[in-house]
């Protein structure tokens, strides 16, 4: 069975690869997917848009504490009452209004339980209130100007939110990347951890690396964001099919460069001052410096 370092180093790209994944490509499944159903192609992707709000609004894939009930909940019950109303007859834009009313009762729900439950939790989820406000701004102006390509272009707000918070937490104490990767560099060795968070501390170099990785990510996330909604709104109105598959390109690419620089280039130097810290019982302890 393989050792606690190795599974963070498996589970961990994985994770982050399976979260971008789901992000990018809900909006595009549940057009292609939905097609037979007969439902116009602002209601597929409507269809998209509630998935991937109900996948950000339960957390992170991956993490310990993701709520699959509650994106259970916030994906079924809103595509389940647009549907409805799509059967018996309603308008897509009525069918928009209800589907967003029952995500934003689901998210209200959650927040006010989020204020009231004393188990250490947060007091108030700030995505939760993101969400409630992404999905209450997207009915409104679907509804002014009927134009398809809004629906597809809301899916770009995720990843540009999720620029904004990666970028924010480049300079803090607890870059993203080093949250992240620590478990990976470390590989669950205690000697290892503690060499990290030395070098941490000493190693100009080192923290410049995590920053860098994390800023580089964020960057991405916001040019994605942009890339999106241009590509969306250089198409026809009557192209959303097309649009949702090339529109998803730009980011492809831009994420596995950053993927490749990072672990071909960067990783390595952050590794090679890490381990350059640890303790070598031929040395004295004064030496185990990592280098700054």
């Amino acid at each position: 069975m393989p050792d606690a370092g190795t599974r963070a180093k498996i589970l961990m790209p994985l994770a982050m690869l399976a979260n971008a994944v789901v992000d990018i490509l809900l909006p595009v499944i549940a057009l292609v997917v939905l097609a037979p159903t007969g439902l116009s192609a602002t209601l597929r992707l409507t269809v998209g848009g509630t998935l991937v709000a109900a996948k950000a609004l339960a957390g992170t894939i991956g993490a310990q504490r993701y709520r699959w009930r509650l994106g259970a909940v916030s994906a079924a019950i809103p595509v389940a009452a647009l549907l409805g109303c799509h059967a018996a007859g309603l308008a897509d834009v009525a069918c928009m209004v209800v589907a967003a009313a029952s995500s934003a009762a689901i998210v209200c729900g959650d927040l006010v339980r989020s204020r009231r439950r004393d188990d250490g939790g947060p007091g108030l989820d700030r995505f939760a209130l993101l969400v409630l406000i992404e999905v209450g701004a997207s009915v409104v102006i679907s509804s002014i100007s009927g134009d398809p390509r809004f629906v597809l272009a809301r899916s770009s707000i995720y990843p540009g939110v999720a620029g904004v918070y990666v970028l924010a937490t480049a300079w803090s104490a607890q870059p993203l990347m080093r949250v992240a990767l620590k478990p990976v560099a470390t590989m669950g060795d205690p000697v290892r951890a503690m060499a990290f968070e030395r070098a941490w501390d000493s190693s100009r170099r080192f923290r410049t690396v995590y920053r860098g990785l994390t800023a580089g990510l964020g960057v991405v996330l916001l040019v994605d964001s942009l890339l999106r909604i241009v590509v969306i709104y250089s198409q026809p109105a009557g192209a959303v099919a097309q649009s949702a598959l090339t529109s998803q390109l730009p980011g492809m690419v831009l994420l596995a460069l950053w993927f490749a620089i990072g672990r071909g280039l960067v990783v390595p130097r952050a590794i090679r001052i890490l381990e350059a810290g640890m303790p070598d019982p031929r040395r004295p302890e004064s030496d185990n410096v990592p280098a700054r």
